[in-house]
């Protein structure tokens, strides 16, 4: 689906958020009046539970725990849908639109949680997981706005809340070939820099140092605002907008992300990141590591558990570089990005509510024993085997990247009516577009460009703020200020 067919459908969405939310039950008489507990016996009758997933890593655990559960209630058929991310958000708005959604389907950030109680498009689901079960999980992950409204849970976590992180993957072999070992793998960008130019004169160039695929734009401008953050740590590495919680404001023009653009911009002035970077996408530059092209590629943790088998001893991964070798992080608010929502217009709750509770109950030590990802319960993470070595060390380099940060939803429970009055308002030339249009040449004066979408960024969420207040809200800029916050260090935990 095309940019502006999208966009339409996220102004659609947004306009039924301000008609229906008035309207929407509050979240706790829906608790009550839900079609009763998971706990109750599923009905003998053939059951079919449609579920929309997005996740391609997980297809092949998902399948096999489906049909686990398939055998012990043979008259529950789930049928499971992996729909490619880039076709996820408009299928589950038009869905939305259409009132078909699938009894099952994931959270995207693009549609959170706030915004799909607002429109009463789906149900709490505390019977899940029971009070006394909610302790077992990381700190956070029952945050108001993301998995929790009003107490109640409308989101059931999949995945680990730590990711998705990048790193830097690598081939030993393309290391030899250079006269160089593990040793040498970049800390900071002058060294990735120094490590290229290596790899290229050492191998006549037939190899390159480093490759990132960015297709999608929004894939480079994850990496970015993660590698950014070990220059302006203040600023949180949030793609869709870096937002600085000691000042309250965007700023998609900090020092990290205009510094960490020209770090990639020199690499390609210089021919030192493979040419192809710019027009291929994050899978194809990850198979030039694997094909022996490229020493470097950087990708996401998330890639590791999807390797070749068979030549897992030829690959490495560490963090990503920074701008001296200093800490980076990336962030999460207790929110999960690999959660489940359950449709309102569900007419099997029960048997949707059985099988989620099998899920949580078997799916999980088989994601952390393949190696796809840790799952948002520590001890089983603690407890469970890894069997893929490259992807064990991945995941514990994410684990460490990521840090609780200042949650304004928690602060103050009006701030969820400010981000859904910006929903789908946000300026159409993004970070992304910028990064771009920057590496590629079309855009000569970056700063300029930063500095406008900056600006245009925090006029939409004034006038989102102005708008709230008018209505009756109390809510102001001091909500999105955290004096107290320490880059780095977990924010709140309990």
């Amino acid at each position: 689906m095309g940019k502006k067919v999208a966009a339409a459908c996220t102004i659609l969405v947004a306009t039924m958020v301000s008609a229906l939310a008035g309207c929407s039950s509050d979240s706790g008489d829906t608790a009550k009046g839900n079609s009763g507990s998971a706990d109750s016996a599923a009905s003998s009758k053939p059951v079919t539970i449609n579920f929309w997933g997005r996740w391609p890593e997980v297809t092949g655990v998902m399948n096999e725990t489906i049909a686990e559960f398939q055998k012990k209630y043979p008259n529950i058929t789930v049928k499971y849908t992996d729909v490619p991310s880039v076709q996820y958000v408009a299928q589950v708005q038009t869905a939305l639109s259409g009132q078909d959604l699938p009894d099952i389907f994931g959270y995207t950030p693009s549609i959170p949680t706030y915004q799909l109680t607002a429109l009463d498009a789906i149900m709490p689901l505390n019977d899940v997981i029971p009070e006394d079960k909610r302790k077992q999980y990381y700190d956070g992950t029952w945050s108001e706005g993301y998995t929790t409204m009003k107490g109640n849970i409308y989101a059931i976590p999949i995945f680990n809340p730590l990711r998705p992180s990048f790193a830097m993957y690598y081939n030993k072999e393309v290391l030899k070939s250079a006269g160089l070992t593990e040793k040498d793998i970049p800390k900071s960008w002058d060294q990735l820099y120094d490590f290229s130019k290596k790899v290229k004169e050492n191998t006549n160039g037939q190899a390159y140092g480093v490759v990132v695929g960015i297709k999608p734009t929004t894939y480079m401008s994850s990496i970015l605002v993660q590698m950014a953050t070990s220059v302006t740590p203040e600023v949180i590495p949030d793609s869709l907008g870096p937002f600085n919680y000691k000042t309250g404001k965007y700023e998609f023009n900090s020092p990290g992300i205009i510094q960490t653009l020209q770090m990639f911009k020199k690499l390609q002035d210089e021919k030192l990141l493979h040419p192809n970077s710019l027009v291929m996408s994050a899978r194809e530059g990850t198979a030039l590591m694997e094909g022996g092209k490229v020493a470097l590629v950087l990708d996401g943790v998330y890639f590791a558990s999807q390797m070749q088998k068979d030549k897992l001893a030829n690959y490495g991964v560490a963090p990503l570089p920074t701008f001296d070798g200093k800490p980076q992080y990336n962030h999460f608010y207790g929110e999960s990005k690999v959660s489940l929502h359950v449709a309102k217009t569900t007419k099997n709750p029960k048997e949707v509510k059985l099988f989620l509770q099998f899920l949580a109950d078997n799916l999980y030590p088989k994601l952390v024993s393949s190696g796809i990802e840790y799952s948002p319960i520590p001890s089983i993470n603690e407890n469970t085997k890894v069997n893929h070595p490259v992807a064990e060390q991945a995941l514990k380099i994410q684990s460490k990247n990521f840090v609780l940060i200042p949650r304004p939803f928690q602060k103050n429970a009006e701030t969820i009516k400010v981000a859904t009055e910006m929903s789908g308002k946000m300026p159409k030339t993004t970070l992304s577009d910028i990064s771009e249009g920057y590496l590629t040449g079309q855009i000569k004066d970056l700063k300029q460009a930063l500095d406008q979408l900056t600006n245009d960024s925090n006029k939409v969420f004034s006038d989102a703020l102005k708008k709230v207040q008018s209505s009756g809200a109390k809510v102001s800029e001091s909500d999105y200020i955290f004096p107290d916050w320490k880059p780095y260090e977990p924010y709140g935990a309990k």
